[in-house]
């Protein structure tokens, strides 16, 4: 019932060294995998966007990390995006 995601890519990578068995780089594209998590129907509602800053309380005495969106560096970064 769910999409498909992003397959599997493989690509044989030349060596300077010789090995016993080929080396093979196993990928995804990340451009795919960005475009499968946004129309994923079971994160649709659990995807972040914006900073916030979460509190304890309403006095706002006391504030809670949860995710790094709601810590202070997100809060800076987009502070400073848009001044």
């Amino acid at each position: 019932m769910l999409p498909p995601g992003p397959q599997w890519q493989a690509k044989p990578l030349q060596t300077t060294r010789p090995t016993k068995t080929p080396v093979t780089l196993y990928y995804r594209d990340p451009i795919e995998c960005l475009q499968s998590l946004l129309h994923s129907p079971l994160l649709g509602d659990d995807i972040e966007y914006a900073p916030y800053r979460l509190f304890k309380t309403a006095e706002k005495l006391s504030r809670v990390h949860t995710e790094w969106l709601s810590g202070d560096d997100a809060w800076e970064m987009q502070v400073t995006f848009y001044i």
